[in-house]
């Protein structure tokens, strides 16, 4: 079958220049930054929701709900997680039913690490969608409440305008980003831009953090 060329915009909503349009990429309704980062979020939040689970306390009280029918003190609760883990389950069941539906094929167990990969496997028929864009938003939108749950530490910190360079596209307009690894997390620290396919592992920081303080210079400079 004969893919179109790139002759739409990508739906999603970018934090740099969100005014700005981006050319989605040959095929699919998403930008090559926004396609890159809907594999990423899919790979994320398997990890995100065991570290969620973990957040819960085992013991001691808490603000919780009184067990029904009794006079213990309420249950220990963290409400953000309660609420982190129904919107998960809510929108992987509607993304998962979305896909197994209008494909004619049968949906993966509710558990978020097999819908999570199970996704994955159907990725480009999401990103090809017209919808693509509110997709990638609301897996985005998990993440970025996933990591405020377990640690508002966690966070992705935003390190600045990307300094890359696109073919046929002049300079990229996204922005880079940095999640680091702390004392017993699982997710390795990682650093990428929001729009282009720029993603670095910590071996590749130092020579990188280089080249964007000298680029950096040079732009503002010219």
């Amino acid at each position: 079958m004969t893919r179109r060329r790139a002759e739409y915009l990508c739906g999603a909503t970018h934090t740099r220049n969100p005014d700005q349009p981006r050319t989605a990429a040959d095929g699919i309704n998403l930008c090559p930054g926004c396609r890159t980062a809907l594999d990423r979020h899919l790979h994320t939040l398997p990890e995100l929701h065991a570290d969620v689970l973990d957040s819960f306390p085992t013991s001691g009280t808490g603000d919780g709900p009184p067990v029904t029918g009794s006079r213990e003190p309420p249950l220990p609760y963290n409400p953000a997680a309660g609420d982190w883990l129904a919107q998960l389950r809510h929108d992987l069941g509607w993304l998962t039913t979305l896909v197994a539906t209008s494909r004619g094929i049968t949906p993966p167990q509710p558990r978020p690490a097999v819908q999570c990969v199970w996704l994955a496997t159907h990725a480009e028929w999401l990103a090809a969608q017209p919808d693509a864009g509110p997709y990638k938003d609301a897996l985005a939108g998990l993440v970025g409440r996933g990591y405020a749950v377990v640690d508002p530490a966690r966070r992705p910190l935003e390190i600045g305008p990307c300094v890359e360079q696109l073919v046929d596209e002049g300079p990229c307009d996204g922005t880079v980003w940095v999640a680091v690894r702390r004392d017993g997390d699982t997710t390795p620290s990682v650093m990428w831009c929001d729009t282009c396919t720029l993603e670095l592992d910590t071996t590749q920081w130092n020579r990188f953090g280089k080249r964007y303080e000298r680029t950096t210079r040079e732009r503002m400079a010219g």
